[in-house]
């Protein structure tokens, strides 16, 4: 086997610092697993690392050392696995689930330690000590990835390439869209980037009874009516306060004419834009549920009037982070084994591209021009 290999590597604290350099394949600890990439998908939390926002940088500047190396990006992807560490056991956290070379594979990408109190309570994905793949470790973005046995999850063989490097995010938004029963529900979700999108498949697929979006693109809002979302509000840029202020009240009161009565029972808010995430927290009827999932570029945002919209209206704001393992992964399983939610996420799938082209791929998502994008790293195994 080769020993070097091309990687897509964040070298630098500053934007766009996104290069393709060789580096070493590589080699396995006895509780790891080394895995040939096939392909690998470009997260939103990617788009943060490329264009150096604040919320992203302590996670890159530790594990570079304060780029003092390079560090490997990615984290959502599948591929074949190689070579088997000589203490591998279970995977999947079922003990009847046997992991051979040759095998077809996607992978958690919270590496968590198994020891703290979460964990051990049966809360991994909050795992105190959990380091996450392509920021505080070396991640997919090349021809190969080790990685803890604990992390990998077997996929079926005949799962297509494209839809298996999207189940890390799909996790996301079931984790998100499905932690409050969506049956009969109305919903909004403020932001179409993929895993908004991703959430309104979720929320169609549970049986929502309306499903109504905020967005943009105009190419994302015609992606989200093809598959199936009832309303699509185009916002609009806006700015100055005063501009803003007058943006956000429209979009409030559109939110709450679509889903009729005094606003929507569930908002997922999936763009972490400030903006939104007053709308959500305003738009929702009272007694509703908001689902906080969009990571803002800066690190705080601050109610503006928490008495009243929180307290009084008796809401319920719920923070969500990466997949319960692996209670969220069999759900997932479940959602691609079936073949309408399949041609749905290939509506979302608007790209696959080598990953020499990553940056007009990521250039085009930034500017709302694609959706989900998906890249080729080897041809097969």
């Amino acid at each position: 086997m080769t020993t070097t290999m091309p990687s897509i590597q964040m070298t630098a604290a500053k934007p766009g610092s996104m290069e393709v350099r060789e580096a070493q394949v590589p080699s396995i600890k006895p509780d790891e697993v080394l895995i040939k990439v096939r392909a690998a998908a470009v997260c939103g939390s990617d788009l943060h690392l490329y264009q150096w926002d604040e919320s992203i940088r302590p996670k890159l500047l530790r594990a570079s050392d304060n780029f003092r190396h390079g560090v490997i990006a990615g984290h959502e992807f599948c591929g074949h696995v190689v070579e088997i560490g000589s203490e591998v056991g279970t995977i999947m956290d079922d003990p009847t689930v046997k992991l051979s070379v040759g095998a077809f594979v996607s992978a958690e990408s919270h590496v968590v330690c198994g020891k703290c109190y979460q964990c051990k309570a049966g809360e991994k994905h909050v795992c105190v000590n959990d380091k996450i793949i392509g920021f505080d470790r070396d991640g997919a973005f090349a021809g190969y990835i080790a990685l803890p046995a604990s992390c990998v999850w077997k996929n079926d063989a005949d799962l297509p390439f494209e839809i298996a490097a999207i189940q890390e995010p799909l996790g996301n938004a079931m984790h998100a869209a499905a932690h409050f029963s969506l049956k009969d529900q109305r919903v909004a979700i403020l932001g179409l980037g993929p895993i908004g999108m991703f959430s309104a498949v979720i929320a169609l697929m549970h049986g929502a009874q309306k499903v109504i979006a905020v967005e943009l693109s105009e190419t994302r809002a015609k992606i989200a009516r093809e598959i199936g979302v009832h309303d699509v509000i185009m916002g609009k840029p806006a700015r100055g306060e005063a501009e803003r202020a007058a943006e956000r009240a429209r979009i409030q009161g559109l939110i709450r004419e679509a889903a009729g009565h005094d606003g929507p029972d569930v908002v997922l808010e999936m763009s972490g834009h400030p903006d939104a995430i007053t709308n959500a927290i305003k738009c929702v009827r009272r007694g509703g549920k908001v689902v906080a999932f969009g990571l803002p570029k800066d690190a705080a945002y601050t109610f503006d009037d928490y008495s009243k919209d929180v307290i009084f209206n008796g809401i319920t704001v719920q923070g969500i982070i990466g997949r319960r393992i692996y209670d969220t992964w069999y759900k997932v399983r479940d959602l691609v084994r079936n073949e309408q939610a399949r041609a749905k996420l290939r509506k979302i799938i608007t790209e696959v591209l080598p990953y020499t082209e990553f940056r007009g791929g990521i250039e085009r998502m930034l500017k709302g021009e694609t959706a989900k994008i998906v890249l080729t790293f080897n041809s097969g195994h």
